[in-house]
């Protein structure tokens, strides 16, 4: 999300790569360290396959978009880094090339189901809004 925070606090367009349309599941770190501590000390849940939690509410990169802008009182503009040239920075620019082959979780929609965390545990993910919240609160600091 730093292309989008950091863009917006130097009063920037925000940016996000390939298609601020599809649906992208982003998890909250601390929920996403107290689900990995929950796992680590549950014996029943080895040897299986889990998703951290992650609100069930489906959001398009541009909704991302607008939840921070709101947070920090600004426009939501951005502008789109297309593939293309994200694979043509990655020549001059090694970690644009690693960016690159992360694409396949922007150019269609990438969302992380965590039901079956959420019934194992009766667990109830923190939402997109107070996550976003939370982060620039503690970016601000």
């Amino acid at each position: 999300m730093n292309l989008v925070y950091d863009k917006f606090l130097k009063a920037k367009k925000a940016q996000w790569f390939c298609n601020a349309e599809k649906v992208h599941s982003f998890g909250y770190v601390p929920e996403l360290a107290k689900g990995t501590a929950m796992l680590g000390n549950t014996e029943q849940t080895y040897n299986q396959i889990w998703n951290l939690p992650t609100d069930s509410h489906k959001i398009t990169g541009k909704e991302w978009i607008e939840l921070f802008a709101r947070e920090m009182n600004c426009e939501p503009k951005y502008s789109i880094l297309p593939n293309w040239l994200i694979k043509g920075l990655g020549i001059f620019v090694p970690m644009m090339a690693e960016l690159a082959e992360m694409n396949y979780q922007y150019d269609r929609d990438y969302y992380f189901d965590s039901s079956k965390f959420n019934k194992f545990f009766n667990y109830k993910p923190i939402s997109n809004e107070v996550a976003v919240k939370q982060t620039v609160e503690k970016l601000k600091k």
